[in-house]
C-alpha cells in the first residue's frame, strides 16, 4: 500500500452538471473530515463504508465552497484497495479547482494519469490486462469496441492466459523432474506425448492471435476513401453516411478541392471517412496540391470506396482511376441508381480485374445507390462491414486489440514452436524447457505477473488524470 494519499479532477474540466474529485490513501479520510460538513454534523471518518452523504464542503466553518455529496469505501473493499473518497459538486471549474485545492492543503499530493488503476494493479486488485481494459473502455469509440473492453476488465482474457500458463508449468515441472532424474530415460512415445502437448497449447495461443485482426479494427477503426471523377457524387455519399450535412454538394463539378476527413461508426465499425477532390488534371497550384493529397490517401487507405456514375457511360476520368486503384482493397459504388442506366457494367468489370491476390479480389463488390434519394445505403453499409470483416466476429468473447498483449503472444508461439522442433529433434529437454520457461515469461508480462518498471510507467502515463 501506497503512504500518501493522492487527490484528482475525475470528471472533465469545464461547465457541467456534476464534477466528481476522487481522493486515495491512508489520510483520504484524515482530509476529508477537514473540508468536509455533513448535515448531520458526523465526521467521514466515522461515516460507514459505501454510504453517501449530503453536506457541504467548507474552507473554515463559516465559508462555504459548494454543496456536494460525499462517498466513503474504505480499504480494501474499494477499488484502489485502499480508502477512497468521492466528492460530488457542481461541475464548475471555480469549485472543482476549490475543493482539489483544499485536499492538498490538507495533506494530499496530486495525482499522476492512471494513478489510481495503477494501485488497483499494484494492490492486487485487478492484473495489467485489466488495468488497460479501463483505459480501452474510456476510450471506445463503438459499442462493440465497448463489449470487447468489459470483457477483459472482467478477466476473460487473464483466465485463458492463465490457464495457457498452467499447462505450459506442468510441462516445464515434468521436463525439469526429468532432467533433474537422468535415469529415468525418455523414450521416442514420451517425447511424442510432449510433442503433442506443446502443439495444443501453442494451438490454443494461436487461437487468441487470429483475433487481433478484429480487435484492431474495433480499437483502432479504419481508413476509408472515397474517390472518383468531379461530380459523380463523393461529398452526398460523405453526408449521407455522416448523417449530417458535412460536405458542400453542388452542381458544378470540382466543388470539394481539398480533402475532408470525419468519423463515423458503420456496422459497429469506427471509420475515418475521406471524401477527396475528383480533380485528376489540376488547374491552378491549388487543384495541384489536392490531387497530391488526393492520392496520397487512396495509397493509406484500408478500404477504397469508387463511386461511379450509373447514369453516364466510362469515361477516360473513369478508366485512369480504375487503374490507380484496381490492385486495392476497392468496394464499387455505382451512383445515381435512380437515374436511367448508362454504365457498361461488363466492361467496368473487365477493367477492374488485375494482378490481385484472390482475398482482395473478392473484396471487389458492386452496389448501385443514390446518395442524393438515399436509395440502398443499408446495402452499402452491409457490403463496407463484409469487406471489412470478411467473416462473422463474436465481440461476447475474447478479441486481442492491445499491441503488447499481441507482440508477447507472438514471441510465446514462437518459443514454443522452437521447443517443438528442438522435441522433434532429439535434443536435451534442458533446452526444451528453456524455451518454455521464456514463453511463461512471456505471458507473464501481458499479465503483470513480471514486468519492467519503465513499461508500467508508461502504461499508465497513457490514462487521463483522475482514472
Amino acid at each position: 500500500m501506497s503512504e500518501d494519499t493522492i487527490v484528482a479532477i475525475a470528471t472533465p474540466l469545464g461547465c457541467g452538471g456534476l464534477g466528481i474529485i476522487r481522493l486515495s490513501g491512508p489520510r483520504t479520510l484524515e482530509i476529508c473530515d477537514q473540508l468536509f460538513l455533513a448535515k448531520n454534523k458526523r465526521r467521514p471518518s466515522q461515516f460507514k463504508n459505501f454510504t453517501v452523504h449530503y453536506g457541504w464542503v467548507v474552507k473554515s466553518s463559516s465559508e462555504i465552497v459548494d454543496e456536494a455529496l460525499l462517498t466513503v469505501m474504505r480499504g480494501p473493499q474499494s477499488y484502489t484497495k485502499e480508502d477512497v473518497a468521492e466528492i460530488s459538486c457542481h461541475g464548475g471549474v471555480v469549485s472543482l479547482r476549490g475543493i482539489l485545492s483544499l485536499a492538498i492543503d490538507g495533506g494530499a499530493r496530486l495525482a499522476q494519469p492512471g494513478e489510481f488503476t495503477k494501485r488497483a494493479f499494484l494492490n492486487g486488485r485487478i492484473d495489467l490486462t485489466q488495468a488497460e481494459a479501463v483505459l480501452d473502455i474510456v476510450q471506445a469509440k463503438t459499442d462493440a469496441f465497448l463489449r470487447v473492453s468489459l470483457n477483459q476488465l472482467k478477466g476473460e482474457l487473464t483466465i485463458e492466459l492463465e490457464a495457457i500458463r498452467e499447462e505450459l508449468m506442468s510441462l516445464y515441472t515434468e521436463m525439469e523432474a526429468i532432467v533433474n532424474f537422468p535415469e529415468d530415460d525418455v523414450d521416442t512415445s514420451a517425447r511424442g506425448e510432449l510433442r503433442n502437448r506443446l502443439l495444443l497449447v501453442r494451438g490454443r495461443i494461436e487461437g487468441l492471435l487470429k483475433t487481433s485482426d478484429q480487435g484492431r479494427i474495433l480499437k483502432e477503426g479504419i481508413r476509408i476513401v472515397l474517390c472518383g471523377k468531379p461530380n459523380v457524387g463523393k461529398s452526398s455519399l460523405l453526408n449521407v453516411l455522416l448523417k449530417e450535412p458535412r460536405a458542400i454538394v453542388t452542381e458544378i463539378a470540382g466543388t470539394t478541392r481539398d480533402t475532408i476527413e470525419e468519423t463515423a461508426q458503420i456496422q459497429g465499425i469506427p471509420f475515418q471517412l475521406v471524401d477527396t477532390a475528383g480533380i485528376l488534371e489540376p488547374r491552378d497550384l491549388v487543384e495541384e496540391e489536392a490531387v497530391k493529397r488526393s492520392r496520397l490517401y487512396m495509397n493509406r487507405a484500408d478500404l477504397i470506396l469508387l463511386l461511379m456514375d450509373g447514369s453516364q457511360p466510362l469515361s477516360f476520368e473513369d478508366e485512369t482511376l480504375i487503374e490507380m486503384v484496381k490492385e486495392r482493397r476497392v468496394l464499387v459504388v455505382i451512383n445515381k441508381c435512380d437515374l436511367a442506366p448508362q454504365l457498361e457494367e461488363i466492361k467496368l468489370r473487365a477493367l477492374l480485374e488485375g494482378p490481385v491476390p484472390e482475398r482482395d479480389r473478392a473484396g471487389k463488390k458492386m452496389v448501385r445507390i443514390s446518395a442524393l434519394r438515399k436509395i440502398a445505403i443499408d446495402q452499402l453499409e452491409e457490403a463496407i462491414g463484409e469487406c471489412v470483416w470478411q467473416g462473422p466476429t463474436d465481440t461476447h468473447g475474447v478479441l486481442l486489440s492491445n499491441v503488447r498483449h499481441i507482440s508477447a503472444l507472438k514471441e510465446g508461439a514462437a518459443l514454443l514452436q522452437k521447443a517443438q522442433g528442438s522435441l522433434q529433434e532429439g535434443l536435451s529437454l534442458e533446452f526444451v524447457s528453456e524455451d518454455i520457461k521464456l514463453a511463461v515469461h512471456s505471458l507473464d508480462t501481458i499479465t503483470g505477473r513480471t514486468i519492467d518498471s519503465d513499461l508500467l510507467d508508461r502504461i499508465f502515463s497513457e490514462f487521463c488524470i483522475g482514472k
